[in-house]
């Protein structure tokens, strides 16, 4: 199931871009007084910028990884491992790029430095970057091996005699890095949950903040749907989450026609994504009740060692990702 799990780093978004929204004007009317400018109101705001600025970094080190640890693991083990098992000389060997062992250490150092504090993140980072730089050396000495084709030169000596280092050493960051996960996560759905609860109903802010706080909770949805294609339960829960998606769609289409007339400016408020997400969506509904995915692939998809739910979980993602990924920019 790890395949259908890879996307919640691409999509998250900082709280500082969620709450504005396409056509909504800010509040004016609350204008400071003169005791608003002593010294002591300055620290929450401050700490408040702290937090989002070190959330921001965690995202980052989560963005960047578009490969996660955990996948390479898993290819290692899987591609990597029997070849260096087998007596045969070695001829390959493919090796998780180490420049990204170091760089997620860093900013998971720069993230932790920050003074404000995110409980549900800090320590799953702080042991994410402890096991990133015990895996550094080895990924580094094994990167060196394999780009510049050592194993042609000793027959895959050095890679036998350090497989067993580095994969623990890898092991460990996967597991650190699924905690992380885990932790990013529950703060991302705490983010867009308050967003949405906060914005002011039918307002264009609370259908945007709709359609990124319901986004993700079918995005969970569909995680256990692609997981278990024909159970009865997930494939409810993915088209109830769904609906609360295409309400807010509808509402935000309302609001930015309406912002549109008003200005006379065009605002398509990214529909054309948000359309394809959910019509996509929709197909792999109609699909799993018609039984599509209890079929067993022939032809090229059989070849290939493809299968239809594989394939509409990629354009989910892909979906989702162009969905939400417009949000973090202005839309209007």
């Amino acid at each position: 199931m790890k395949k259908y799990q890879t996307l919640l780093g691409a999509t998250l978004v900082a709280v500082s871009a969620l709450v504005a929204g396409c056509g909504d004007k800010a509040d004016k009317t609350a204008q400071p007084s003169a005791s608003s400018t002593e010294a002591k109101p300055a620290a929450p705001a401050a700490n408040d910028q702290q937090l989002v600025e070190k959330y921001n970094l965690y995202v980052d080190v989560s963005n960047n990884l578009r490969t996660s640890f955990q996948e390479a693991r898993e290819s290692y083990v899987t591609g990597q491992v029997p070849l260096l098992q087998a007596k045969a000389p070695l001829t390959s060997l493919r090796i998780q790029n180490d420049i990204l062992v170091d760089r997620s250490a860093q900013k998971l150092d720069a993230a932790a430095a920050i003074a404000a504090p995110l409980p549900e993140i800090d320590e799953s980072a702080k042991a994410f970057s402890a096991a990133l730089k015990v895996l550094s050396p080895l990924s580094r000495e094994l990167n060196d091996y394999a780009n510049s084709k050592g194993y042609l030169a000793d027959n895959g000596d050095k890679a036998r005699q350090m497989s067993a280092d580095y994969l623990a050493a890898l092991t460990t960051v996967a597991q650190a890095e699924a905690a992380f996960d885990k932790g990013l996560s529950a703060r991302d759905q705490a983010l867009t949950k308050e967003a949405f609860e906060k914005a002011p109903k039918d307002t264009a802010a609370h259908y945007r903040a709709g359609l990124i706080y319901h986004g993700k909770l079918n995005h969970a949805d569909a995680m256990a749907l692609f997981a278990a294609p024909n159970d009865p339960q997930a494939l409810a829960a993915f088209e109830a989450s769904l609906a609360l998606v295409a309400d807010s769609a509808a509402g935000w289409s309302k609001k930015t026609g309406e912002q549109s007339a008003q200005s006379g400016k065009s605002c398509s408020g990214g529909m054309l994504q948000i359309n394809e997400f959910i019509g996509q969506s929709r197909s792999v509904i109609k699909d799993a009740k018609d039984g599509v995915f209890k079929r067993k692939e022939t032809g090229a998809m059989a070849r290939m060692g493809r299968s239809g739910i594989v394939d509409a979980a990629n354009r989910y993602n892909q979906n989702f990702a162009n969905m939400i990924g417009q949000f973090n920019r202005p839309l209007c």
